[in-house]
């Protein structure tokens, strides 16, 4: 049933659907080109008397035999990865035997593509055909001898196997209830620090200094950053580590923290890194979609002529839908539609008459799905391709003086000056579109109100138009090459016979997934360098502030924790999922937090537990040098404004998700999903290795695991799931701006929050939406009123800050609702604030609400919204009321060592 899996019902964890599911697709992958050779088959075995006409689809069949091999070997090596997790050691055993046997009958098949290929260029009269005889036989059978032994230990360990042999239901593996256990922060005092780029890391940065001199830093449990908050809770923390004054009046960390007000382009080194970094993202993107285009023209070109579906002529293209008058090309073409509304129609029919059987109705439903999932694109290509090449009108060999497209569009694939000229100004539009789309979307909140008819218009050209003008022009010019391309191989023989072109794309492809992945093409690793080298710095021998080494790996299960008292730093994050059991209609997310006793997602009870693991184990797994799970890791990824997938946000960004994703504005990161080899014992899953073949074993993994240029598709246009073996980590604010979500989830009895949200003035959307968000996720009731914090007709607000009250559900029947303080503190003005930034609000009438699509502010920008947050929190604890509730906070220990539970075991 629709929005039901078995995960959401608690019959299967997500690991075992998400193992089977990713098993299943790259079995649909095998299927697929397995069902692409025949016709290349046929057409041999048509021209058997031709050594000269059996060449091309011979050769062409053995390239796609090819892919096949990897393909059916990588689905047997899943099919008995998804048998060992289901733990039953004898048809493991056999699965492991299937697997093997597979393997054997890959290495035949690629010895047999090796010697047929050399055969089929030997021109000597008849064809020989694509069969050794007796050695293609025994590859055959090899072949199915290992997907019946696989097919076997997978159907006994299937559900209905289990009943069958077993005589047992399967016990549910997943579970929705929690423990309730104390955590570090139950009873104690949480500070959040909200996002909003440097302006609000220069805000948090001002609030936590008078917070530290008050004592209340030091007496809390736990501070939570987010996105630009986050900047400033880990410098904090980091400094703290090293410093009883963390970025103290005139020390020298505060001196050089205000030269890094520019942190993303600091310096023409910066900037070169920059440009260079969006442009090898760029480069391996373009090549990707090009060997993409390139194979299925290939393939789709030879088969067009094959059927004589498109027939070079004199003076123009030829194309016949019913080639010999027979309408079996265009059967072909529909048939799985077809079979999609067929399937469609019996299940109505048999409503109409008689009870259909959930089992039945479910299994209809699936091969409905499926043949409509593979009979779109097969009918856009069948039918669609060669429409689209009648209407091109140009075609190697074609007029070139009737074109029917601009002539720089159709030179897009040509070697020619004009070639390179189309598509560098293609390249010069997009990006330049991209940037007109982003500095829209960065303004967080617009007030109608304050806008004018001309502000109005040109925002909606911004953010409605331009989006979908720059997808439009990639997919048109995506759909230019591929008709291009496909044309030359339909008409020109010689583009059939180029065999180097095979050649060169494998060797392209096999570059890129040895020297990159998907999250060392995007920004990340650039973003994460800059966030680490600005704001996480120590004292050195000299005296003198200097940015702590990049190359120290700054592991968030060590450095995420107090070292000589203090509180411990939480990140928060969000994974990008899309699963309508989980998430409810536009989330599009659920959260990640990083904590440094256990990391991963968190969030109400439609999750289930197990999605948080030992975070020292996690870092393990993510990758063996322990580089991608750290403080300015987290810091990054927290921050991760700018990505194709931004959780809530989505709505907004969904037109421009395809442009992002191709030019390369990718800061988010693929993590593996906590909801995988979380052991339900506790047992790390990748415990320390010592011995070096171990090491070896361990890295070598590491490095082939790394997420693939698949991912890119999924960022563009695909729907990730919480089933994924990984997970799209973005930006927390896309989830919840404040962290206030977070911290009443761990049960603290007070929480500070510091709010630079760039929210349209007098309407505070991010506390609306925190309180909304706790109250549908965790059943915690808030009352606040931030009507003192409305400025309305007066020329400023009375005050900025704010008194409330957090209900938690009682822990049992009949036992007491906890209750958890709230002061909220928001970045507006009031009162009569010190000259120099009242000079800066009169210079400056966007203070303190400066779009966060600007990050590059210089001394006076930073100095300014530092002293607004230190003299607004100076205005919150000084009130003799919050002085009195702050001074009852117990006094923090001198070290918080770790408890192997953070808080209520709330999405775990």
């Amino acid at each position: 049933m629709q929005g039901e899996s078995e995960g959401s019902r608690g019959e299967a964890s997500i690991e075992q659907i998400g193992r089977r599911r990713t098993f299943t697709r790259t079995l649909s992958l095998a299927v697929v080109l397995f069902v692409v050779q025949q016709p290349m088959v046929d057409a041999v075995r048509d021209n058997a008397a031709s050594a000269f006409a059996c060449e091309v689809p011979g050769r062409l069949s053995l390239l796609v035999d090819v892919l096949f091999v990897g393909a059916a070997v990588y689905a047997g090596y899943r099919a008995y990865k998804y048998v060992r997790f289901l733990g039953f050691p004898g048809w493991q055993r056999v699965a492991a035997v299937g697997a093997l046997v597979v393997c054997v009958a890959a290495a035949l098949d690629l010895t047999e593509n090796f010697l047929l290929w050399g055969e089929l260029g030997a021109l000597s009269g008849a064809c020989s055909g694509l069969s050794l005889g007796w050695f293609s036989w025994l590859m055959r059978a090899i072949w199915l001898a290992g997907a019946v032994v696989l097919g076997i230990s997978l159907l006994a360990t299937s559900r209905f196997g289990q009943r069958k042999f077993y005589g047992r239901d399967p016990s549910p593996r997943a579970t929705f209830e929690r423990e309730q256990e104390a955590g570090p922060d139950q009873d104690r005092l949480v500070i959040c620090c909200s996002g909003g780029g440097i302006r609000s890391a220069s805000f948090s940065l001002g609030a936590l200094q008078l917070l530290r001199e008050k004592g209340l830093y030091d007496k809390a449990s736990t501070v939570i950053g987010v996105s630009g908050g986050g900047y400033m809770a880990a410098a904090f923390h980091v400094l703290r580590r090293t410093s009883a004054d963390p970025f103290g009046p005139g020390s020298p960390e505060l001196a050089r923290l205000r030269r890094q007000t520019r942190y993303l382009l600091q310096g023409t080194r910066a900037a070169f890194r920059a440009a260079m970094s969006v442009l090898f993202g760029l480069v391996v993107n373009l090549l990707l979609i090009g060997i993409v285009l390139r194979a299925i023209a290939w393939v789709l070109g030879w088969f067009l002529a094959d059927q004589r579906v498109v027939v070079p002529g004199f003076a123009q293209l030829h194309v016949d839908w019913r080639p010999d008058g027979s309408w079996r090309y265009v059967g072909l073409s529909v048939f799985l539609l077809a079979v999609s509304a067929a399937v469609f129609v019996l299940e109505k029919v048999w409503d109409r008459w008689a009870r259909m059987p959930d089992p039945v109705r479910l299994v209809l439903t699936s091969v409905s799905g499926v043949a409509l999932r593979y009979g779109i694109p097969v009918a856009v290509l069948l039918l669609g391709v060669p429409g689209g090449l009648y209407l091109l009108g140009k075609l190697p060999g074609s007029d070139p003086d009737q074109p029917s497209l601009p002539s720089a569009l159709l030179a897009l694939v040509d070697p020619t000056k004009q070639g390179v000229a189309s598509f560098s100004a293609l390249v010069v539009v997009l990006v330049g579109l991209g940037r007109t789309v982003w500095n829209g979307l960065a303004v967080e909140s617009t007030d109608p109100a304050e806008s004018g008819l001309r502000s109005r218009l040109v925002a909606f050209a911004r953010n409605k138009l331009a989006p979908w003008v720059g997808s439009a022009i990639i997919v048109l010019a995506a759909v230019i090459v591929l008709l291009r391309w496909t044309g030359g191989y339909a008409t020109d023989r010689s583009y059939q016979e180029d065999w180097s072109v095979a050649l060169v794309l494998a060797a392209i492809a096999l570059a890129i997934k040895v020297l990159t992945d998907a999250n060392r093409t995007s920004l990340h690793s650039f973003y994460r360098e800059r966030l680490s080298r600005a704001f996480l710095v120590e004292r050195a021998p000299s005296g003198a502030a200097v940015s702590l080494d990049y190359s120290i790996r700054l592991q968030y299960s060590d450095w995420a924790k107090p070292k000589t008292g203090g509180p411990r730093l939480v990140i928060a994050g969000v994974a990008n999922v899309s699963d309508a059991e989980f998430v409810p209609s536009r989330r599009d997310c659920v959260p990640f937090v990083f904590d440094p006793d256990r990391i991963g997602v968190v969030g109400d009870r439609s999750l289930p537990a197990g999605g948080r693991r030992e975070t020292a184990d996690y870092e393990r797994e993510a990758d063996m040098l322990k580089r991608e799970v750290t403080v300015p890791a987290a810091m990054a990824i927290s921050g991760a404004a700018v990505s194709p997938l931004t959780g809530r946000v989505n709505s907004r960004t969904r037109p421009v998700r395809l442009l992002l994703a191709l030019l390369n504005a990718r800061l988010g990161v693929w993590l593996p999903n906590p909801y995988w080899n979380n052991h339900a014992d506790g047992t790390p899953a990748f415990p320390e290795v010592t011995t070096f073949p171990a090491r070896v074993r361990r890295y070598v993994g590491s490095v082939i695991d790394k997420p693939g240029p698949y991912r890119l598709l999924r960022e563009a246009i695909g729907a990730p799931s919480l089933y994924d073996r990984r997970i799209y980590v973005t930006d927390g604010g896309h989830y919840d701006n404040l962290g206030l979500v977070e911290a009443l989830r761990r049960k603290p009895a007070q929480v500070i929050v510091i709010d630079a949200s760039n929210d349209p003035e007098d309407r505070f959307n991010a506390l609306g939406e925190a309180i909304a968000t706790a109250r549908m996720d965790h059943g915690i009731r808030i009352d606040l009123d931030p009507s003192p914090l409305v400025r309305g007709a007066k020329p400023r607000a009375d005050r900025a800050w704010a008194y409330g009250i957090a209900t938690h559900p009682a822990p049992a029947e009949g036992a007491d609702e906890p209750k958890t303080e709230i002061f909220f503190l928001k970045a507006l003005l009031t009162g009569h604030l010190s000259w120099d930034v009242e000079r800066y609000a009169a210079e400056h009438p966007d203070f303190p609400r400066r779009s966060t699509g600007d990050q590059f502010y210089d001394e006076w920008d930073f100095e300014a919204y530092r002293t607004l947050g230190y003299t607004l929190a100076e205005t919150l604890v000084a009130h003799h009321r919050v002085a009195a509730r702050l001074a009852a906070l117990p006094d923090a220990p001198p070290t918080l060592e770790p408890t192997g539970a953070v808080g209520t075991q709330s999405g775990e």
